[in-house]
């Protein structure tokens, strides 16, 4: 008899589960307390997005402007312009075409201008690369 009176006094009054009522009141608590963390991950998740894209994109115009600088000064000089043509400063298609690239489906190239900066003396010229919101400028000089 003894036993009988402690397995009463254990088991719970309802066995039938969560009323409707408790769920709803889950389901609330827990929609009021996600929406404002969902919103302060969302600034950090758009930052590096846009710090990829400028990362990829810096990455590549440091390169199309070190190729640019390694060509010499005469085929610098004689290619001046804003924008220069790649194909005819690469001296082939193909190797201009080394210059695009593709970036979250779409295809990006640098543009490249070459510019006096020697004030009409010569010998000096301003060169630079721009892509998307990325620009990189040096100077050349023929000495």
């Amino acid at each position: 008899m003894r036993n009988s009176i402690v397995t009463r006094a254990l088991a719970p009054l309802n066995c039938r589960g969560f009323t409707f009522l408790e769920i709803v009141l889950v389901v609330l608590i827990l929609a009021i307390a996600l929406v404002p963390m969902v919103r302060a991950f969302t600034p950090a998740v758009l930052t590096a997005n846009t710090d990829e894209a400028t990362a990829v994109f810096a990455n590549q115009a440091r390169g199309t402007l070190s190729r640019v600088m390694a060509l010499d000064f005469d085929t610098l000089n004689e290619n001046q312009g804003d924008p220069v043509n790649l194909a005819t400063l690469f001296d082939s298609a193909a190797e201009a075409d080394k210059e695009t690239f593709s970036f979250k489906g779409e295809n990006y190239t640098p543009t490249v201008a070459i510019t006096d900066a020697s004030g009409g003396l010569g010998g000096l010229l301003q060169l630079s690369v721009t892509l998307e919101h990325v620009r990189f400028a040096t100077r050349r000089s023929q000495y």
